[in-house]
């Protein structure tokens, strides 16, 4: 990947507030798999993390914006990706970076940046999702 596309990754980060693997990988689950009905254990057994890890990217997430959430029903909630309309700066951001990460090495250059960060490095298992 050429110095563009690193300072890109950067810089789409920045807009959507994200500073850490756990909560790229979330946000990208959420994105990926539209509205989705679980619990932050659910989504944590899904991605390899531990469900304290979800739970604190979750509500980064949510305090950013980037992810709706319905209120606690039997321990599920409904997150979804925030839609303000395809001309928002944070959803032209997300889609830049998704499609950085179709590639390995856009996947690889992602978490190169997020674990400068220290936080999401916790996986349990098999090592997380981990976008490489």
């Amino acid at each position: 990947m050429d110095n563009r596309t690193a300072d890109a990754v950067v810089k789409h980060l920045s807009t959507l507030g994200i500073a850490h693997l756990a909560d790229w990988d979330v946000l990208a689950f959420i994105h990926s798999h539209g509205p989705s009905l679980a619990s932050a254990e659910k989504i944590a057994a899904l991605l390899g993390y531990s469900k304290a890890e979800v739970g604190s990217a979750l509500e980064s997430l949510t305090a950013h914006g980037l992810v709706q959430r319905s209120r606690n029903s039997r321990g599920a909630r409904l997150y979804q990706f925030t839609d303000a309309g395809p001309n928002d700066a944070l959803r032209i951001a997300l889609e830049e970076l998704m499609k950085i990460a179709e590639h390995r090495e856009g996947r690889l250059l992602l978490s190169k940046q997020l674990r400068q960060n220290g936080r999401g490095t916790k996986l349990r298992g098999r090592g997380g999702l981990h976008l490489a």
